[in-house]
């Protein structure tokens, strides 16, 4: 497997899982036995995998061998999306602590950025965590001194997080004091994502959270979404990493949005995530 697949601390099957999805998207489609033999294990444990797969969306089977759509798994699936951009998102988090004191009340979205906050959760406890995200609060479950408050909801195995109305309304229940956030894209001056379930969780989070914090790598701006979410003025701080387009960013300077420039610390992705996650 990929050094950047091992860095993520993931358990075994998700770390083998993960490395065939990566496969998939390099070659476009893979023979059940190469893949076998390439990741050292049996054809049965591989099948078993594809299963898990396939449940998800990501893959579909075709004779004896698999496919990916890239599309796809760039738009809904979980496990994809926290493989890319992994130096980005942890610099991003260590960067997002700054704005959460011990002893607030935190809103923390189902997005793969804003999870790698959790590696650096010590920094900011006595904390309460409420969040829609079930890698989150598989994560903090044991942590002392996080209140972690679990969002109920439908759960959506692609996001690996939970929707839906009674999301909606038990985020609504609350008054907190920061909202910790990413987006699918930024278009212009707003953020846009795929899923209507997911834009009504993420504007309940913002409309019930006295400072929003948008966590942003610079692959949000090459992709496009559907559905409107909001605009970057919403936020107190748009956290930023990566390359990114000067021009773009001084139409958001224009605009009066706050950027705050994080550097990107590349040795990130050589360090272990304790623990499981999604």
């Amino acid at each position: 497997m990929d050094g950047e697949t091992e860095g993520l601390g993931l358990p075994k099957a998700e770390q083998r899982r993960s490395e065939i999805v990566r496969i998939l998207l390099e070659r476009g489609s893979a023979p059940i036995r190469e893949l076998a033999d390439e990741l050292g294990v049996s054809q049965m444990t591989i099948h078993r995998d594809l299963n898990t797969l396939q449940d998800q969306g990501l893959v579909r089977r075709i004779r004896g061998a698999v496919t990916a759509e890239k599309t796809l798994l760039f738009e809904s699936s979980y496990l994809f999306r926290r493989r890319r951009q992994i130096a980005e998102k942890r610099s991003l988090a260590r960067a997002a602590v700054a704005y959460v004191e011990p002893g607030n009340a935190v809103l923390w979205d189902d997005s793969t950025t804003t999870y790698f906050v959790t590696e650096f959760i010590d920094q900011i406890t006595p904390v309460t965590v409420i969040t829609n995200a079930l890698p989150v609060m598989e994560r903090l479950q044991g942590v002392s001194d996080v209140d972690l408050i679990a969002l109920g909801g439908r759960y959506n195995r692609s996001y690996g997080g939970f929707f839906g109305l009674a999301c909606e309304r038990a985020i609504r229940s609350f008054h907190v004091d920061v909202a910790l956030m990413s987006t699918t894209t930024i278009e212009g001056l707003s953020i846009y994502t795929q899923d209507e379930q997911v834009v009504r969780a993420k504007r309940a989070m913002i409309d019930v959270s006295k400072r929003k914090i948008l966590l942003v790598d610079s692959k949000k701006f090459q992709y496009s979404a559907l559905n409107y979410v909001a605009d970057l003025t919403e936020f107190d701080v748009v956290l930023m990493a990566g390359s990114v387009d000067e021009a773009i960013l001084a139409r958001m300077h224009g605009a009066g949005v706050k950027v705050v420039r994080v550097e990107t610390d590349q040795s990130q992705d050589d360090k272990a995530t304790p623990g499981s996650g999604e």
